[in-house]
């Protein structure tokens, strides 16, 4: 942490731990801009207080980038590195290593030497738009399965556009893996 005082009324400049009181004004975590009362006691009597602000940075090791990255593309070793950065205004989970990020890549393009946060991540999809999948349909008795081109991305569980090869409707199907998607009795 760094603290910086911006504004401070008391008299006193010197003190000791065992002469001050610090209470906030707040119950917000003491980052960015803050402000607390110091009280300054003198032989267990109060002899001066006032508001101090103060604004508090935060610095942590996070996964960073260490290129210009864009859209779609995965982190690696070479594109990331873990280092110390000010993470005082970050609203989303920061990472703070590149196992933690296995299974997403990057959602939109991302600057050099940026904390990579979960906003900026997604899922890698099982299924890629235009790729050839099996449609599967399935009852108690029988099973039905066709040849199928994916017409949007999806992960496991998603439900995605599909178009029948033999019959070409399109149809919803959700995605079971990598190469087949379901459809529902």
């Amino acid at each position: 942490y760094e603290i910086e005082i911006l504004s401070n009324g008391l008299k006193k400049k010197e003190l000791d731990k065992e002469e001050i009181s610090i209470k906030p004004l707040t119950l917000k975590d003491p980052l960015g801009l803050f402000t607390v009362i110091v009280t300054i006691f003198e032989n267990n009597e109060k002899v001066e207080a006032s508001q101090v602000r103060m604004r508090i940075k935060k610095f942590d090791s996070v996964l960073i980038t260490s290129d210009r990255l864009k859209r779609k593309t995965q982190l690696t070793t070479s594109n990331t590195t873990v280092q110390k950065v000010e993470v005082t205004n970050l609203r989303n989970k920061s990472y703070y290593s590149l196992a933690e990020t296995e299974g997403y890549r990057i959602k939109g393009t991302v600057q050099k030497s940026i904390p990579i946060t979960s906003k900026m991540l997604e899922k890698i999809p099982d299924i890629v738009s235009g790729r050839e999948t099996t449609i599967v349909y399935s009852g108690s008795v029988f099973k039905v399965t066709a040849d199928g081109v994916a017409l949007q991305s999806g992960c496991e569980g998603d439900f995605i556009k599909v178009k029948n090869k033999t019959s070409k409707k399109i149809i919803v199907a959700r995605v079971i893996d990598a190469h087949h998607v379901a459809v529902d009795p």
